[in-house]
Formats: structure tokens, sequence, C-alpha cells
């Protein structure tokens, strides 16, 4: 959901910041997985929006615009006291996680800025007192680094990476991110490959499935359903 624009600021915890704006279509918008949890304003209410297993659909309307930071996978706690699993596939009120005042405080800063400045004070929260280091458990953020980087790489690989049993990391990763390695894997390789399309129009499915670390190309049609809620020629053309 990000445009074009939004300001350059990251953190440790920081995986995106967005915003919406002119060019978008009022009606719904498919919102796909990235194994992080957002904090969003909507121009009345800051509100948390945890890790989808799915693609969510989400209604923009023609009023204000919406602006968010995304944390990268198993900044949850770090961010707001609560463990990933807690918030998954939930949009709840940030006061819940936050407390009346932190939320109160950030939301009236919010409310009293023009609109542009939306993704810069969400980017400067999310920087700011404790979120200002990583601190998420080390073995998650390894783990999900490395699926990042190579969503085709073994579980069991991983687990060896870090020390850990493949057991012993996927209690962890559910904890912390929300859900397992291996959906957390599916849903980094689906994104990287929306990503790798969007930079070269010309890919066909065949070689997206190929460069994408898929089987095949109806392998890469099962996630894009399973995972995103539509084919393959749809997500790849976002």
């Amino acid at each position: 959901m990000r445009q074009a624009g939004v300001v350059e600021m990251y953190g440790p915890l920081i995986d995106d910041l967005w915003q919406t704006g002119p060019g978008w279509p009022a009606g719904e918008v498919r919102v796909l997985p990235d194994g992080g949890v957002d904090l969003i304003w909507d121009g009345a209410s800051l509100v948390i929006a945890g890790p989808d297993r799915v693609a969510r659909l989400v209604q923009i309307g023609d009023g204000p615009p919406m602006s968010g930071v995304r944390l990268l996978p198993g900044a949850a706690r770090s961010a707001f006291g609560v463990p990933g699993e807690a918030l998954v596939d939930a949009v709840v009120p940030a006061v819940e996680a936050l407390g009346a005042d932190v939320a109160g405080r950030l939301a009236n800063r919010l409310a009293a800025a023009p609109a542009d400045q939306h993704p810069r004070i969400l980017a400067q929260w999310a920087t700011s007192e404790a979120r200002s280091v990583d601190g998420r458990d080390r073995a998650v953020a390894f783990a999900a680094a490395r699926l990042a980087d190579d969503p085709t790489r073994s579980i069991r690989a991983v687990a060896d990476d870090v020390g850990y049993s493949e057991r012993q990391l996927r209690r962890r990763v559910q904890t912390e991110v929300g859900y397992s390695p291996k959906r957390l894997a599916r849903i980094l390789r689906l994104r990287r490959v929306i990503g790798l399309a969007s930079r070269d129009p010309s890919l066909t499915l065949a070689d997206a499935a190929y460069v994408g670390g898929f089987a095949d190309q109806a392998h890469l049609g099962h996630e894009c359903m399973a995972l995103g809620g539509a084919t393959a020629g749809v997500l790849l053309a976002r």
C-alpha cells in the first residue's frame, strides 16, 4: 500500500512506511500477508493490524488517507508488548496494547498534523525509546531475515544455522511472529516473487515461478490462491 513520496525513515524494527493517496480507487483493496504487524492511522483512529495468514480485503474510502508503519516479523512484542501470536488476523484499537496515555498522545499528535506528516510521526514513534534497538528474539530475527533472503531454504537448515532444533525454532517463531516458519517462508516467497514481477513486467508466469523458487507454474498459482486469494496473473500484475 505504499505511495511514492512517503518519507524515507527507518529504524531497526521498521519494514516499511506507507500511505494511501491520490490515484487510489475507492473500494476494496487486497492487502497481502507479509509476516509483519502494522500501526495504522486512518484519520480518526489508531489501530494495530496483526500478521495476517492470508490476504485481507480493506475498504478504502474517499476520505483522509490512511498511513501506517509496518514492523518486521517478530517485532510485535518489542513494539506493543504482546507476541505476534496474540495479534494474528486481528485489527485491534492501539489503546489495548499501548495504553490510554501513549495511544492518546500519539493519536492527538497525528490528528493535529497534516496528512503528509503522518508517516513521519508513526516512524518517529517506531524508533523511539525501547524501539530504537532491535529487541526481537535473536533466533526469530535471524530466521526471518534468512527466509526473506532465501524463502526456499529448508526450516531444518535455518534451525541448524541458529543452533536450535527444528521444533525449538518452530515454537519460537510461532509465538513471536504468529505462525510457523513454514508459513512465514511461503508468505515471504510470494512477496518476493511479486516484487520481482513488479520490477520486470515482461516476466512470464513460468519464469516468475522459476526465479521465485516455486516448483513450477502450477505451484505458483496454488500459492497465489491459497495465500493471496487471487490468481497468479492478478497478483503478479499488481
